[in-house]
């Protein structure tokens, strides 16, 4: 062979391929090895590819929203012309369920259209979103179709919406104006700078994200290592046979690769049958189209470089004793023991690393800060999965006696304790991730907890009702809404702040206008006649506001109406009075608050001001938060009911709470799949010495209760490395990011039976598979 021949100057190349053919031309156990392999790489690289999707996601989502906000108005309102138009807001809640409203009222025939329909709705007709019509059809929602009789005319498209399960209406008009609450513009769609969050909840996302991206890696190594007692043995055969180290490691990377390339390639066939599920699916709230979910292109090229890099990684570093010791891997002889010292500094520099990372200034805040706490927080799970194969070799070291199934338990578990421990060493992460990132979560919910905690009230009153421009009829809508079955009382008031050429809105007092039969039921006040002023003195002031002159010429701040405000000259107050204590259920009875009377300010100072009507319901009332929101929508679609004794937690982290949740889900169900599959590689590996068992008379009982042993030690040691881990892990967080310290032990008690529950599910799935492998023809061999 001259040295010019192909196959001389591509050696590399050709052991890779000998490695390839090897994995391709095992028999039905080389088939079914790369088959599992496959399935096992393929569900991470479908989770990896869903996660580089979340970028693209956000970005598509901003659009739609972008395209949503239309009712933000400019300083300067545009006149009307041939294309404006007026809109309206027209929201409400169904049952948990937002619901999406808008009023439009074209004022020229080139008006733009709203995004989703190719034409305005006529008055008093509407077009709705799929997500509605579907509500709308149910017949168990004859309250929803009360809300909203009107016509269903039309049908809005993706374009308008955020995603198929929006539930969204676009209502025709012919009395909008700017003076009872519409806003005028010229086209949908206003630019709307994103608000900063949080950095607590920063740095929740980040810990969540590492959490449920962790067992990811675990699995795909563990996919990797499939067969690999058999890969073992064969490849130090090939080593007593005469190939060298690095030979023998080119061989295993090719058979290796042929694996993760089928499990790419099954990852993205799922991924891609996932996405054309997606648009059926209601995530945490959310839904999503999907065309918006396509992976980042730079990050999925990084996906395919680095899974079958990180294969061949495990595969050369796990062949390491069939490369030193290829006689003893050949005769199966037992393993040397594993050292701890390594794996116990895992852990502890990410615990360290996370420390410092929250004890910098606002960590959360910057890119830095969140990459050191995640990268702590992964080292930290990378540590526990490490320490785990450690920690079952010392106990079945130390496990002697029992009965015949326990005693072939721990007999296997010390010839090779690795494969039994990286069955688990998936849900040992996850679970030690889920504890420190709840233990986190409650630290953090605390203070949001707090603040929607109900306002005590000693009123009648528990509901609030807005009208938009209702100022003027004040009274008229309490007196209507008050006609509404079910509704005990009302009590109408119009509210604003002040401001005047030399003073600003912080450093004027507010008033509150109602007639004073409503202001006695809101302070303790002398005789009382329109036209009277009075002053309230209470435990809370605005901040900036002070004494001002009687007869100061002053005119409504924020004014949304058309025109300029009009100004009137500030009364004087008849009276210094004292509230009465939760007489609003919307808590704004502090000092710098006037309570006039109507005569007391000239009606057009009322023009284009919001009334507030509060409600007191009947007892005896069925679903009395749904019957008043369509009481009130009867009036004006546009007012708004709302509840302020009902605890409402902030939006963002209401957020972050579901995507956490669904994401936790996800994993959860990743890791029921991922440990089936490795079970049945398992039983595979142990065919020929269950066969063996089986032909000389060991009962098929006792063959179980060995597998299943074989199981439930390592999940059992691993889920208390796992509490251990994640309560140490969350504590630290706690900590050093200036939480409370608090742990929810029935939430942590209920993660950890679910894990063990979906271990047994698992175990008990892969049982008829063992019984399949209890027969003669297990011992055959290939």
């Amino acid at each position: 062979m001259s040295a010019t021949d192909p196959r001389v100057r591509r050696p590399h190349l050709d052991q890779l391929a000998l490695g390839a053919r090897l994995a391709v031309t095992s028999g039905r156990d080389g088939w079914g090895r790369l088959l599992l392999t496959a399935c096992g790489v393929g569900l991470g690289v479908a989770l990896l590819l869903f996660t580089a999707s979340f970028p693209g996601l956000v970005h598509h989502r901003d659009q739609r929203l972008y395209t949503q906000n239309d009712t933000f108005r400019d300083e300067d309102l545009p006149t009307p012309g041939d294309r404006t138009v007026l809109v309206a807001t027209a929201d409400t809640t169904f049952h948990g369920t937002p619901v999406r409203g808008r009023v439009v009222q074209p004022e020229g025939p080139n008006a733009a259209l709203p995004p989703g329909l190719a034409a305005y709705p006529a008055p008093g007709t509407m077009a709705v979103s799929p997500a509605l019509a579907d509500l709308l059809a149910d017949p168990a929602n004859h309250l929803l179709r009360e809300r909203l009789p009107y016509p269903v005319t039309g049908t809005i498209g993706p374009a308008g919406l955020l995603g198929p399960g929006q539930a969204d209406y676009v209502l025709g008009g012919d009395h909008l104006s700017v003076d009872t609450g519409a806003v005028r513009i010229t086209a949908f769609g206003h630019f709307s700078p994103p608000k900063d969050m949080d950095p607590k909840l920063v740095l929740l996302n980040a810990v969540g994200l590492t959490v449920m991206l962790a067992p990811v890696g675990v699995f795909l190594a563990a996919a990797a290592r499939f067969g690999g007692e058999r890969r073992d043995r064969r490849l130090a055969a090939l080593r007593l046979g005469g190939a060298d180290r690095r030979m023998t490691a080119r061989i295993a990377a090719g058979e290796s690769l042929v694996g993760t390339v089928l499990g790419l390639a099954a990852g993205t066939a799922l991924f891609l049958l996932g996405r054309q599920l997606i648009g059926r699916v209601r995530l945490a709230g959310f839904s999503f189209y999907p065309e918006d979910v396509a992976p980042q292109p730079a990050i999925a090229a990084a996906i395919a470089v680095v899974v079958p890099l990180m294969a061949v990684g495990v595969t050369l570093l796990a062949m390491r004793r069939a490369a030193l010791d290829p006689l003893g891997t050949v005769r199966r002889s037992a393993p040397g023991r594993r050292r701890i010292g390594w794996r116990l500094m895992l852990p502890l520099a990410g615990l360290s690393l996370t420390v410092f990372a929250l004890t910098l200034s606002d960590p959360a805040q910057g890119t830095r800060g969140s990459l050191l706490v995640a990268f702590g927080v992964l080292l930290t799970l990378t540590g526990v999965c490490t320490l785990l194969p450690w920690l079952v070799e010392a106990v079945t070291r130390r496990a002697g006696g029992g009965p015949l199934s326990w005693q072939l338990a721990t007999r296997r578990l010390q010839t090779g304790s690795g494969p039994a421990a990286t069955a688990v060493s998936g849900v040992v992460v996850a679970i030690a991730g889920a504890i420190a990132l709840q233990t986190l979560f409650l630290g953090i919910s605390t203070q949001y907890e707090q603040y929607a905690r109900p306002q005590p009230t000693t009123g009648p009153y528990r509901q609030s009702v807005t009208f938009p421009g209702g100022g003027p009829t004040a009274d008229a809508l309490a007196d209507r809404l008050a006609r509404s079955p079910g509704i005990r009382a009302t009590a109408a008031y119009t509210e604003f702040s002040l401001e005047s050429a030399t003073a600003k809105s912080w450093e004027l007092p507010s008033v509150r206008i109602a007639s004073c039969a409503v202001l006695r039921g809101f302070a303790t006040l002398p005789d009382c006649e329109d036209g009277d002023a009075f002053a309230l003195q209470g435990p809370t002031a605005r901040p900036g506001a002070g004494p001002v002159e009687p007869g100061t010429t002053v005119h409504a701040a924020y004014y949304r109406g058309t025109g300029e405000p009009a100004p009137f000259p500030l009364p004087a107050p008849t009276a210094t009075v004292a509230p009465v204590q939760g007489a609003d259920p919307n808590g704004r009875m502090g000092s710098g608050l006037l309570l006039l009377t109507p005569a007391a300010v000239p009606a057009d100072a009322l023009r284009g001001q919001p009334a507030t009507v509060l409600v007191s319901l009947a007892d005896a009332l069925p679903d009395p938060n749904e019957h008043l929101t369509t009481a009130v929508m009867a009036i004006d679609p546009q007012a708004r009911t709302e509840f302020p004794l009902d605890p409402a937690p902030d939006a963002t982290y209401l957020a972050v709470k579901r995507l956490l949740t669904a994401g936790s889900a996800i994993t959860l169900l990743l890791v029921a799949l991922s440990l089936l599959v490795g079970q049945l590689e398992r039983l595979r590996e142990q065919r020929r010495v269950l066969g063996v068992l089986n032909a000389v008379g060991t009962p098929r009982r006792v063959l179980a209760l060995s597998v299943l042993w074989q199981t439930l030690l390592p999940m059992a040691l691993g889920l208390a490395l796992a509490t251990a881990a994640g309560l140490l892990t969350g504590t630290v967080l706690q900590y050093s990011s200036g939480v409370p310290l608090n742990t929810d032990w029935a939430s942590l008690l209920a993660m950890t039976a679910t894990a063990a529950g979906a271990v047994l599910l698992t175990t008990a799935l892969g049982l008829p598979q063992l019984l399949r492998l209890m027969r003669p023809d297990a011992l055959r061999h290939e």
